[in-house]
């Protein structure tokens, strides 16, 4: 029941080099990524732009002039549908703990292999 190709999604990280590694990776799984964005308050202006919302958000946490933490609260405000998957190098208890407390739907680490990338999205989509 692998649908790759019919999940959209967002990837909003502030390196450049990264968001285009895990665009190729996530096209090469059969995933399309939608948008791009270099933070929270690029991402959120324009996603109402978009002809159709993303089915997932990559979001990485530390961004500068808004992380993921204010973005996933604002997203869930007024987009709760999509799915978020905070996407980081840091994943200390805490960090997890207020993922979730905001209801983001997942956690993945930056050097995920893509087996693990793969299994996080397609767990995401089945919750």
């Amino acid at each position: 029941m692998d649908n790759a190709q019919s999940v959209t999604i967002a990837i909003v990280d502030d390196h450049m080099m990264l968001r285009q590694a895990i665009n190729l990776r996530l096209s090469l799984l059969g995933y399309k990524v939608v948008l791009e964005a270099e933070n929270g308050k690029d991402f959120l202006d324009r996603l109402p732009e978009m002809n159709a919302d993303p089915d997932i958000c990559l979001l990485d946490i530390n961004m500068p002039i808004m992380d993921g933490f204010e973005t996933a609260v604002e997203l869930k405000k007024r987009w709760p549908y999509i799915k978020i998957i905070f996407f980081t190098m840091h994943n200390s208890k805490a960090y997890i703990v207020k993922a979730y407390q905001i209801g983001v739907h997942g956690f993945l680490s930056k050097d995920a292999s893509t087996e693990e990338i793969k299994q996080a999205l397609t767990d995401v989509m089945k919750n």
